[in-house]
């Protein structure tokens, strides 16, 4: 199969599986309703032929995990919908370019992770206050976090904000936003070694950030 008919489809987060488990995100993904394959390649025929509607539903099918995954490189709402808002554009301007409409979500997590990094370096000043999604309305738990959960996720995202930007991406899209190696290997273009091996190094980074904090 070649990666351009890779058919992603994010599943359950695995965040949580490593030595880190009893820690809790503050702010959890926003998974989209489910979208059958024949209406997402409906919606992308429609938006290619520029339909708004079509564009829009699109948006907001996607925007609320976008939005969330650019908060974790930006630490910044503004500079989020800055870059949501980027992604989008190139989206729709560039949707003619893409061969196979399966490959769409693949496609479009690659332009919201390369427009995240763009960002950041032409942005090198930019505050990155920590911040908590709970204060987002519709982007909290099902269940409010208490005093402690909040302090041990204040904890955690200050450790992942220190991860390189390439660990960072493979940590966030396979233990945050539940893709697979070779998922990943396809939106980031690199192998699924490469992908596993840089899992590992991120995994192995916050542990001992963490026990460097004494929370482990």
């Amino acid at each position: 199969m070649s990666p351009a008919a890779i058919v992603l489809t994010p599943s359950t987060p695995r965040f949580g599986s490593g030595s880190y488990a009893r820690f809790r995100l503050n702010y959890p993904i926003m998974w989209q309703k489910e979208l059958s394959d024949q209406k997402l390649k409906e919606l992308i025929q429609k938006s290619r032929d520029g339909d708004l509607q079509a564009m829009g539903t699109l948006y907001e099918h996607f925007k609320a995990s976008l939005f969330s995954l650019a908060l974790r490189y930006t630490y910044n709402y503004a500079a989020a919908e800055d870059v949501i808002q980027d992604v989008f554009v190139k989206v729709f301007t560039n949707l003619h370019t893409l061969d196979e409409d399966k490959a769409f979500v693949g496609w479009l997590y690659r332009i919201t992770v390369n427009t995240c990094l763009s960002y950041l370096r032409s942005h090198k000043k930019l505050k990155q206050k920590t911040i908590s999604l709970d204060d987002v309305q519709g982007m909290v738990a099902d269940t409010a976090p208490s005093a402690t959960q909040k302090a041990e996720s204040k904890i955690l995202e200050q450790t992942i904000r220190k991860l390189p930007p390439r660990l960072k991406s493979v940590f966030l899209l396979h233990d945050v936003q539940g893709f697979k190696h070779q998922e990943i290997a396809h939106i980031l273009g690199c192998s699924v070694g490469t992908s596993k091996s840089q899992l590992f190094k991120a995994r192995k980074k916050i542990k001992k950030l963490l026990e460097q904090k004494q929370w482990m």
